[in-house]
């Protein structure tokens, strides 16, 4: 069973996809007016459009005149009627409106071209068979994938590689949080690392604000050299966030989890443990970027069988969408494996890309 869980993980994260963004379009209304801005989403009834000025907008299909690339051809100011589309039609520019029907047989009409597009769908367009409130499940998803490599030929021959993974996807007051990291090395062909963990966080907030909100994660991996066959967990719990700045956000956590420890070389473990976590996301300046987490998790039962885990981020941007990045995870087991040392240290640092 551990074997088969040990695969599943590994093929979870070969199997996280990233997803299209989409460009900035330009949407012609009815009235004369027009909106410039992302297009999030878009369905048969409605697109929903993201604006500087606006944010967020909902525009029925009947209010739209075309959808046009930016930059447009079309330099009409607001107020005045479009410009009629060249007679050529663009495939990435095809018109929503609904064509009149024929005034006579054989008559010409000012029906729009029926030219079919595949560059004017957006994430989301091919899935009209969803409900719109589904849509927002494929859009805004972000984040930041990073390998790194060490290798040594020698009096002795080394290789490592790592890699991590962090995505975020925000809709509405929900906010997910996917992370994975692993490591695999050898020193003279004898295994001296090869590990894996990943977690599974999505909050929830009460309010418009996003101060205080409620959370639910889940996360599994395993280490061979601590003789860890499997390691799983489950919890819930209350945040609070005691910073919330557009470069700053400090958050403080409480809540329980259960968790099961399968060792290679020792009776397995399970128990239920409170947990006190802390998060911190910084920005400084326009090309560094640090995200430090760190939870205490002392068991129920025994306030002595704890388990420390500290992880640290340290990005730097060098051009779009390239990053160079430090990575500090630190996890301090009160009670270890039998022959296994109560405090793992992994310092990386890898290429990463964002999307």
């Amino acid at each position: 069973m551990a074997r088969v869980c040990r695969v599943f993980l590994w093929l979870s994260l070969f199997g996280l996809v990233v997803p299209l963004l989409a460009g900035t379009k330009v949407v012609f209304l009815r009235n004369g007016d027009r909106l410039t801005g992302e297009l999030i989403s878009e369905s048969s009834r409605r697109i929903v459009l993201r604006t500087p000025a606006t944010g967020r907008v909902t525009l029925q299909r009947d209010q739209i005149e075309r959808i046009e690339e930016f930059p447009v051809r079309d330099l009409a100011g607001p107020g005045q009627p479009p410009a009629v589309p060249s007679a050529v039609p663009s495939a990435t520019n095809p018109p929503v409106a609904v064509a009149p029907p024929p005034k006579a047989t054989g008559a010409v009409t000012n029906a729009p071209p029926t030219v079919a597009s595949s560059t004017n769908a957006v994430a989301g367009s091919s899935l009209l068979w969803l409900p719109d409130w589904a849509h927002g499940l494929w859009t805004n998803w972000h984040g930041n994938v990073q390998i790194g490599a060490n290798l040594g030929v020698g009096t002795a021959n080394w290789q490592s590689t790592y890699a991590n993974a962090n995505i975020v996807k925000k809709w509405g007051r929900t906010t997910t949080l996917i992370n994975y990291a692993l490591s695999y090395g050898m020193v003279n062909d004898v295994v001296n690392a090869n590990r894996m963990y990943g977690t599974f966080k999505t909050d929830l907030a009460w309010s418009a604000q996003k101060h205080v909100y409620s959370y639910g994660q889940g996360a599994a991996g395993y280490d061979e050299i601590r003789r860890i066959n499997l390691e799983y967990l489950s919890g819930a719990g209350m945040g609070y966030k005691v910073i919330d700045r557009s470069k700053t956000v400090l958050a403080a956590e409480l809540g329980a989890q259960y968790q099961v420890f399968d060792y290679l070389t020792a009776q397995d473990r399970a128990d239920v443990a409170a947990r006190f976590g802390e998060n911190l996301t910084t920005q400084i300046g326009k090309d560094v970027r640090i995200t430090q987490q760190l939870g205490f998790t002392p068991g129920f039962e025994d306030f002595t069988n704890y388990q420390i885990r500290f992880g640290l981020t340290l990005s730097v941007a060098l051009f779009k969408p390239l990053t160079l990045n430090l990575n500090v995870i630190d996890t301090y087991l009160s009670q270890p494996a039998p022959g296994t040392a109560d405090n793992d240290l992994q310092v990386s640092t890898t290429l990463g890309i964002n999307f």
